[in-house]
């Protein structure tokens, strides 16, 4: 199962003396916040920076003060001034770590042992049909060939591209550059921003692609819902201003 869809999950926690104060002074809302931020502490690596407090609060409709009372007032995470982060959750991912590694090696050591094998079947056969390795190597170096191709952007310039989160200036020039009218930038980079900048199980390719996205979806959504989810907006994001 990919790591991004399970992390293990002590089912005697909510009993933890730091959960029940965070139960006791902010009720379950609270313990669905901290859960929250645990997930997206494993989506993002084990860490999240201090400054995503309020993509936090508005990407789970609850006060920004409820975010940063559960990170800061209970001990259950620790700040370096920037970042903050879990010791259970980076003990087990260190653990996720060394499985995979340890599994990645032992893959390594067999494939090792089934290429030598192969190799000297290979060489057994070449030695009765000298022709198979002109055709072996021929076929090689076409693999090769396409492989190396393969790996080129459409520009063929041989380099990947890689995908910058924009700031929410650079969204509202480029609504301003299209007419788009029903897309908020800061809402837009507030929400990605909260997840990662992921779609789905997938890291975000290109945000000028997901505003069309948005804009769309916002076009095609009946009026009086539109005016439902504005408003609701509006009411989770007043304590934030």
């Amino acid at each position: 199962m990919k790591d991004s869809l399970y992390f293990p999950h002590d089912y005697f926690a909510r009993f933890d003396p730091k959960l029940v104060e965070v139960m006791m002074a902010h009720g379950m809302a609270g313990i669905g916040v901290f859960w929250c931020i645990i997930e997206m502490m494993y989506e993002q690596g084990g860490t999240l920076p201090t400054s995503s407090f309020k993509s936090i609060a508005f990407a789970l409709h609850v006060d920004c003060n409820m975010v940063a009372s559960v990170v800061n007032d209970f001990g259950l995470f620790i700040q370096d001034g920037e970042n903050f982060t879990s010791p259970s959750v980076n003990n087990r991912i260190n653990r996720r770590v060394a499985i995979a590694e340890k599994c990645r090696e032992n893959a390594q050591k067999r494939w090792a042992k089934s290429k030598s094998n192969a190799n000297a079947s290979e060489t057994d056969a070449n030695a009765e049909q000298p022709e198979c390795i002109c055709n072996a190597m021929i076929n090689n170096k076409s693999k090769g060939k396409n492989k190396d191709l393969s790996s080129k952007d459409d520009s063929g310039s041989g380099k990947r591209s890689t995908f910058t989160p924009p700031t929410i200036e650079e969204v509202k020039q480029y609504l301003d550059e299209k007419q788009i009218t029903n897309v908020d930038a800061e809402r837009f980079v507030l929400f990605y921003e909260s997840k990662g900048w992921m779609i789905g199980k997938n890291k975000m390719k290109s945000w000028k692609a997901a505003v069309a996205t948005w804009a769309k979806s916002e076009k095609e959504r009946p009026a009086a819902r539109r005016t439902s989810s504005s408003e609701s907006t509006k009411s989770a994001n007043d304590p934030w201003t």
